[in-house]
């Protein structure tokens, strides 16, 4: 994972590490009771098992999307949180590079700005994996803008509207060099990408990860702080389905359709009643069921007793 790789591992140095490190790094200790200006602070993580770039590049070849409306379009999960994906692209011929790997730690900042932490890490067959804090950059609207006139040579062409506030490359980028305009452009559209596919996932596994009592007991008597106690979602992208009732399931069998036992309606109660403190990320619910069918945004909010606790979130997406 290249959040923990760049916490604990071999990393250049930038003046935002202490954002990133904010936002990123798990307490030492930590109090399941503490305040719930804890779940402010920390950053939820979404990591997406799948290529994200060939996944862009093969729907927009066959005409699924088009980029200004993917772009103009993605809605923010959370207010804080940290996003990756590994890729093969752009590698090539260059044997020494195994892969790499992109994420960010995506920011609603006061001011409303959305500001992204670009980190990229570098999986090297000899060397091992080196990762780095590359660009800082804001956007002053969300979702981004497409605006004309940015290059030169072709004014008809729109192109991403943000602001680089910082860049491990900037001479290049204030020269206008366009491999490095291109390289930055292509990184923000792919992250814009994977927030605009998480937001229409469907949950298919939910598991909670929790430890012995007899364990955390056997800790605090060592003086040791308890293990952290969290959910771990696997998502899968796919485009929206009916759900079905127990009544409607036997109709829906007899007429050749497979629904899954396994699959959890992230619409009932036992999927939304979490008794811990937690975040719900921000996500689109389709109304299939009605004619004509129609999908609304819910906003990222909070649900849960805080005096219970608090609950954090591991999400893995595939498609």
């Amino acid at each position: 994972m290249l959040a923990q790789s760049w916490l604990y591992g071999r990393r250049m140095t930038s003046p935002h590490d202490h954002v990133v490190v904010k936002h990123l790094k798990l307490p030492d200790q930590f109090n399941p009771h503490s305040s719930v200006a804890v779940l402010n602070t920390l950053a939820e993580r979404i990591v997406f098992t799948d290529d994200v770039p060939s996944l862009l590049y093969e729907m927009h070849d066959n005409h699924q999307l088009t980029y200004e409306g993917m772009l103009t379009s993605a809605k923010l999960p959370f207010d804080n949180f940290w996003i990756e994906y590994k890729s093969v692209l752009g590698i090539g011929d260059v044997y020494e590079v195994k892969r790499a790997e992109y994420g960010a730690l995506v920011v609603r900042m006061p001011n409303g700005n959305v500001r992204f932490y670009v980190i990229i890490g570098t999986d090297f067959h000899d060397l091992g994996s080196i990762s780095s804090l590359a660009y800082v950059i804001d956007f002053d609207h969300w979702p981004p803008r497409m605006v004309s006139g940015v290059a030169k040579d072709r004014p008809q062409i729109k192109a991403l509207q943000f602001w680089v506030v910082y860049a491990h490359n900037r001479k290049y980028i204030e020269s206008e060099d366009e491999d490095a305009k291109n390289t930055l452009g292509g990184i923000v559209t792919e992250l814009i990408f994977g927030i605009f596919l998480v937001t229409q996932p469907k949950v298919y596994s939910d598991e909670k990860v929790e430890w012995q009592p007899r364990k955390q007991a056997a800790r605090r008597k060592h003086g040791k702080p308890p293990l952290l106690e969290y959910r771990r979602i696997r998502l899968r992208i796919c485009k929206p389905v009916k759900r079905y009732n127990a009544s409607e399931r036997a109709t829906a069998s007899t007429r050749g359709i497979y629904i899954p036992s396994n699959e959890a309606d992230t619409e009932s109660n036992d999927a939304v009643q979490h008794r811990r403190y937690h975040k719900v990320m921000g996500h689109f619910r389709h109304y299939n069921r009605h004619d004509p069918a129609y999908s609304v945004w819910i906003e990222p909010h909070y649900r849960g007793d805080p005096a219970l606790g608090i609950t954090f979130t591991e999400r893995d997406v595939t498609k």
